[in-house]
């Protein structure tokens, strides 16, 4: 009896460690897929398509975003400065805009000062095939095009892990192996 009641507890450990993991992981990096789905879509000002993989062979930050987002507001400033400090070295941000108003996005951007490119999602069809479940919702793809990094939100402690990801896949050689 004692055996039993062993196995059943060790069952039920077993069962609550493979839940927790499950969670942990699901919680930062949603979805690692082999290659990033490519993309193409128009500037948010209308300007010129850009596409994902025109950017091959750098490290590229993909941020789903929209102007009324607060957790947004806050990744925006983080990745303009990241970019300014580490695209001489091959590191791209493109910020991926799901607002139903462009122009409140545009004047979003201009007041924050962004350089980096800003796209729009006007149909959402690019962020369900990256399956998007909130916003910001972010990818970092690696020089390859793997997408080595995802995340959900943004936090002080979200800028920290960006920054030593987009550090550790800018000193990997091109052609290396995940």
């Amino acid at each position: 009896m004692i055996y039993n009641n062993v196995r059943r507890v060790t069952r039920l450990i077993v069962v609550l460690l493979g839940g927790a993991i499950l969670v942990a992981a699901c919680g930062e990096q949603r979805f690692l897929a082999p290659d990033a789905p490519d993309f193409s879509l128009p500037t948010l000002d209308g300007g010129h398509q850009i596409t994902l993989s025109e950017y091959r062979g750098e490290v590229v930050y993909v941020s789903f975003w929209a102007s009324w987002c607060v957790p947004c507001r806050e990744e925006m400033p983080h990745l303009a400065r990241l970019w300014q400090q580490h695209r001489e070295e091959g590191f791209q941000v493109i910020g991926i805009n799901v607002d139903e108003d462009p122009e409140a996005a545009r004047q979003f951007a201009a007041a924050s000062g962004v350089e980096f490119p800003l796209v729009r999602d006007e149909d959402r069809a690019v962020s369900k095939l990256y399956r998007v479940a909130g916003y910001p919702s972010h990818y970092i793809v690696d020089r390859r095009g793997k997408v080595r990094f995802s995340a959900l939100g943004f936090t002080g402690d979200d800028a920290l892990a960006v920054t030593q990801e987009v550090q550790t896949l800018l000193a990997e050689p091109a052609g290396a192996a995940n």
